[in-house]
């Protein structure tokens, strides 16, 4: 025998660590090599010594340099080369130059090597051996003619494959003949890059088979046995990805069959050391064919090892040394001793994209932790926390093996193990090896080949973010360097620790909703008339913070109020808490989820009635939609938890309403239609909107069915005198109950509710004290005290309501960037009319675009706007569209001369040309006529075109390549707000769930020295941020958190650093050609390029400005010389965005 002291592997990675290992329980020294690109690689490390290798040549040409691998040999005192899989490991070359040199190879002989480097020889082989094969070439072709004849002969497909390959590179199957010529040239020059040989063979493809090897190990005694079959039939680009071992679900004197082909070829050659002989099993489980021999060990060993306790990688080195298998080092006396115990299962987990056609994804892996426990195997190459992947190299980062007592023992095992890995900072495909294992065939054993091709849904990512600490660290980086959504950093504030409400242990007593449900909605509309009480609906968790804050309030501060306030407070009627802009504002400013709140609050108040408001045939969008998308929606919003549905139009078209009306009625809620209040019903000179309007409106609501008469009153114009006669009227013209909302900007609404209630109102709309006020509703507890020895007067508990507005008190000091604050009434309400809601948003989207210190000047232009289109009802979306042509002409010193005389060169905003066309409904009284041809160009308007019916195919195709959830609220956001949500998936994707933030951290991130208790999948964890640095010359920030104690680095990219500076050009308005932003904001997308002919008003592109999309048009015909700006540039007003010749 032969002793072995010392192996060098001429590899990588993990097989390089695999090898290591086994020689150390050998007791033989190690050396590794590693090229310029690997200096960091872990197999470095885990060797006795390493050496650089292949300098100066290219990464992978390093490690497939024979000369220089064979001097590191010699200069170190090498005596063996065990080569592993990959690389040289099937090189006759390397194996020549050991013997020539006296080193011993631990593989096969070179004649092996060569008979089955060279597949066309191993066919011939197998040939000799009487082993069933697959109709093929004669060795490798010599040009497409001899591919293209071959095909016709034996049909298609075919596959293409290289003469020395392996791996599943230079391999293409071709299923049509157009693309035989392509996939001939690809396969060449794959095999070339891969081998450093070009020839290929073809042979015939056949449909849907399992792909099965039989392990054999030989010795030089003349012993050949072998060790059972693995079933590796789930591939992606002719690539194994799981494998197991035995194949189980074949029987079992088919696979006797298979492996006894195996040692029928192999013991005809004389084979020597391990070895893997691969068929093609048929699908009628009866017929198989010989593939090929793969001489060496495979990546997939490890099956094999663990079903039959014998260590190949030790054998093999034996085997080198001259042992017979039967010899006691090595322990098989004979076929009969190789034991078959179990099943084992591997999965390799690549850094791989599944969605993107399994590219390699590189990177730091920023959080690196296995799996492990019973029956659990790991062979990793460089995996750990702050590894480098790099794009040189197979993308393999660890082999899990998973041994059980049965199939599906052993898939469970396996499922455990990849859900405690955490793998952070590159994408792995473990998602889509959990779906593999999941899948109903696969468990069942009936996958073939094709398996992965033929079920796309596999890839699809379960939409679970696979690190979610990383993720969120990720976020409060960004958040901390570049501020909220990149508006630039701001120092956290300290904040008062809020009150707290704990009613945890206490169940709702039971209020409006069980009487709802005992007595159903006429009863219960009855049941609001006799209240001698006025009911109180609480708008706190909707319209208060609508009203006030520019970005609403998060769920997390919700749920922290409203179950206390429904334990404490039961005598609220309702709690109006879920639809409007909070639907839209959830998604776009908060990134949450509008659903997943409606069902949390849903879970914490069951008691209290909710009550969402909807835009009518506008839903909680801006536009109207399909008849089913509008009732998807409601029937959504009734099963997760909406009770009373506020519907409304903002023009007050009855036939708008309508079709909520009936599904509401459908679905046996309330169905509360509104009445939306503009002008003064009491001043004589201005009567378009009279009392009788409202009344006649009111009778006809009653008849489609409406269970409630809402007055929607949205700017707070309804004065003391006109509610009591809008009441009592309304009180007479129909018999149902009267519902009043109202804000309380102008400053009189407390009183005006006084008088209402006067008048037999039977529910009116208030807030808690710190969320009452200025654009919101007025204050529950100052009317309730208002009331006092008043017969009407609601009997809540005042203490507790003050208890609960602390809080609130505390909480609303988190939102300071985003509140109006609006400290004191303001009557010029009574001059502009803009709704509450509209004046804070306006406001914020005039301090945007640069109009903030304008603000007085854009009230009455909107007073101004209103009056040009004919005083219109102003409620979302109606008083977007005016307060859009309000910015418009603030912000371009526009006057309405200048409209009426310059009109047909301006670029109006989109919402405004919309409303003009029709698209929102026609407004009472019609369009001033000369305005409309003026906006529309002369085109006549299309006035309500109905929406086109959605496209389901088309929805569901586009929801899966955006991965978003398979349900139906995903897809009904998505019909309602496609790019809105589109992104907040992206988002989420990007940071995961965001909602499980502390809202000061979700605003301003955190601070050096600072700590913070995050709940992530049910375990606290404590997150410390260490320190920043500060920017690198690159402009990037490195952040270090502590994670539970462990560390944890992330890269900001610091805008403010980062972005380099240029000046841009301002359009000049005197060149009719030069065309200029009209809104300071972004472009959303081009639509014309540089060289483009246009005439005067094409499109050329679509800018976008605080939720505004303008549509820039081409002033004058000619050709587009250049454009200055791209997709998702920020753009001021003025700037040059093209020039047109």
């Amino acid at each position: 025998m032969k002793a072995i002291h010392k192996i060098l592997v001429p590899n990588r990675g993990e097989i390089a660590i695999r090898i290591f290992r086994a020689c150390h329980e050998l007791g033989i020294r190690t050396v590794a090599v590693y090229s310029k690109e690997d200096v960091l690689s872990l197999h470095r490390s885990r060797a006795d010594e390493a050496y650089l290798v292949g300098k100066g040549k290219k990464p992978v040409d390093a490690y497939l340099d024979i000369e220089d691998i064979i001097r590191i040999c010699k200069e170190h005192d090498v005596d063996a080369i065990h080569p592993g899989y990959g690389f040289l490991s099937e090189n006759a070359q390397l194996a020549k130059r050991c013997a020539e040199e006296g080193i011993t190879f631990i593989g096969p002989k070179v004649e092996h090597l060569q008979m089955f480097g060279d597949k066309v020889n191993a066919r011939i082989q197998a040939e000799k051996a009487d082993i069933p094969m697959i109709p093929g070439t004669n060795g490798a072709v010599k040009d497409y003619a001899e591919v293209k004849a071959f095909a016709e002969k034996v049909g298609l497909p075919v596959m293409i494959k290289a003469i020395n390959g392996g791996g599943g590179r230079g391999m293409r199957r071709v299923d049509r003949m157009e693309d035989l010529e392509e996939a001939f040239n690809e396969a060449r020059s794959e095999a070339k890059r891969a081998f450093g040989d070009e020839d290929v063979y073809v042979e015939k493809c056949i449909l849907n088979p399992k792909h099965i090897e039989v392990q054999i190990m030989g010795d030089t005694h003349g012993n050949v046995i072998h060790l059972n079959e693995r079933d590796c039939s789930i591939q992606r680009r002719h690539q194994k990805v799981i494998e197991m071992a035995p194949a189980w679900s074949l029987p079992k004197e088919f696979r006797e069959k298979i492996c006894a082909a195996a040692l029928k070829i192999m013991k005809h050659v004389h084979y020597v050391n391990a070895g893997t002989v691969e068929f093609l099993a048929d699908q009628d489980e009866k017929h198989f064919y010989f593939i090929e021999v793969n001489p060496r060990v495979q990546v997939e060993h490890t099956v094999t090892e663990a079903i039959t306790d014998i260590d190949i990688v030790k054998t093999q080195i034996r085997v080198a040394e001259g042992y017979a298998l039967s010899d006691p080092e090595i322990g098989i006396k004979s076929q009969a001793d190789v034991p078959c115990s179990g099943v084992a299962i591997q999965c390799r987990i690549t850094t791989e994209d599944p969605q993107n056609n399994f590219m390699p994804d590189t990177g730091k892996i920023n959080d690196y932790r296995s799996g492990g426990g019973p029956g659990i195997r790991l062979d990793a190459g460089t995996a750990y926390t702050g590894a480098v992947i790099t794009p040189y190299y197979d993308s393999l980062l660890v082999k899990v093996t998973a041994h059980a007592s049965s199939s599906e023992e052993a898939i469970v095992r396996m499922l455990r193990c990849l859900d405690e890995f955490r793998i952070g900072g590159v994408k792995t495909n473990i998602y889509f090896l959990k779906n593999m294992l999941m899948d109903k065939n696969f468990r069942a054993g009936t996958c073939n080949v094709n398996y992965i091709d033929h079920n796309p849904d596999l890839l699809i990512d379960p939409h679970v973010v696979d690190e979610p600490g990383t993720s969120l660290l990720s976020y409060i980086g960004e958040v901390t360097v570049n501020g909220f959504h990149g508006n630039g950093a701001n120092p956290k504030p300290r904040f008062s620790k809020p009150e707290k409400l704990d009613a945890s242990e206490e169940e709702c007593p039971a209020g409006t909703r069980q009487l709802l449900q005992q007595l159903g909605p006429e009863k219960f509309s009855k049941w609001i008339q006799e209240q001698k009480q006025v009911l109180l609906m609480d708008t706190t968790y909707r319209d208060a913070h609508q009203s006030l804050l520019a970005t609403r309030i998060r769920t997390k501060d919700i749920m922290n109020a409203i179950h206390y306030t429904a334990c404490r407070v039961p005598q609220i009627y309702a709690f109006e808490n879920w639809g409007g802009a909070t639907f839209d504002v959830a998604y776009r400013f908060l990134d949450e989820d509008p659903w997943d709140r409606l069902r949390q609050m849903r879970k914490a108040a069951p008691n209290i009635l909710f009550q969402m408001l909807t835009r009518g045939a506008n839903t909680v969008g801006y536009t109207n939609y399909p008849p089913e998308v509008v009732r998807q929606f409601l029937r959504l919003a009734a099963e997760n938890g909406v009770d009373v549905f506020r519907i409304f139009d903002c023009l007050n078209q009855l036939d708008h309403m309508t079709l909520s009306i009936d599904e509401v009625r459908q679905q046996g809620k309330l169905a509360e239609t509104a009445i939306c209040y503009t002008g003064d019903i009491l001043d004589g000179s201005r009567q378009k909107y009279s009392l009788q309007y409202y009344t006649n409106l009111a009778k006809e609501m009653a008849n489609a069915g409406a269970n409630i008469i809402a007055i929607k009153d949205m700017a707070g114009l309804l004065k003391p005198e006109a509610a009591y006669a809008l009441v009592s009227a309304l009180k007479d013209a129909v018999d149902l109950p009267v519902h009043l909302h109202s804000h309380e900007g102008g400053g009189c609404t407390l009183f005006s509710y006084a008088k209402a209630i006067e008048a037999g109102v039977d529910i009116v709309d208030v807030a808690t004290s710190a969320l009452s006020n200025g654009t919101s509703q007025p204050s529950m507890t100052a009317l309730i005290q208002a009331l006092s020895n008043n017969p009407r007067q609601p009997q809540m508990n005042i203490d507790e309501l003050e208890k609960i507005d602390r809080y609130w008190q505390v909480v609303r000091g988190y939102y300071a960037g985003v509140d109006g604050k609006m400290t004191s009434p303001n009557t010029t309400v009574f001059q502009h009319e803009m709704p509450g809601g509209q004046y804070t948003n306006l406001r914020q989207q005039a301090k945007g675009v640069g109009l903030g210190d304008r603000w007085p000047e854009v009230c009455r232009m909107y007073a101004k706007v209103n009056e040009m289109f004919g005083d219109v009802i102003k409620v979302t979306p109606s008083s977007k569209v005016v307060g859009d042509m309000t910015l418009f002409m603030v912000q371009n010193n526009l006057t309405e001369e200048d409209i009426y005389e310059r009109g047909e060169t301006l670029d109006f905003p989109k919402s405004v040309v919309d409303f003009f066309d029709g698209k929102l409904g026609i407004p009472y009284g019609g369009f001033p006529e000369k305005l409309q041809n003026i906006i529309l160009r002369g085109a006549k308007p299309h006035l309500e075109t109905p929406p086109e019916p959605v496209d389901e195919e088309k929805i569901g195709r586009e929801m899966l390549a955006l991965r978003m959830p398979d349900n139906e609220e995903s897809v009904t956001s998505y019909c309602i707000y496609p790019k809105v949500y589109k992104e907040y998936i992206q988002r989420f994707h990007k940071y995961g769930d965001l909602s499980i933030l502390d809202t000061p951290t979700y605003f301003f991130g955190m601070k050096p020295g600072e700590e913070i208790w995050v709940r992530i999948n049910g375990k606290m964890v404590l997150i410390r941020m260490n320190y920043i640095t500060s920017p690198s010359d690159d402009g990037f920030r490195e952040i270090q958190f502590e994670v539970n104690g462990m560390p944890r680095e992330i890269r900001v990219r610091d805008k403010a650093a980062s972005e380099e500076t240029s000046v841009i050009r301002q359009a000049d308005p005197t060149v009719p050609g030069e065309v200029g932003a009209t809104l300071s904001g972004s472009v959303l997308r081009l639509i014309a390029s540089k060289g483009d002919v246009v005439k005067k008003g094409d499109p050329l592109m679509v800018t976008e400005a605080m939720k505004m999309e303008t549509t820039i048009t081409a002033p004058i015909a000619g050709m587009v010389e250049e454009i200055y700006v791209k997709a998702g540039s920020h753009i001021t007003s003025g700037d040059l965005l093209a020039v047109i010749q």
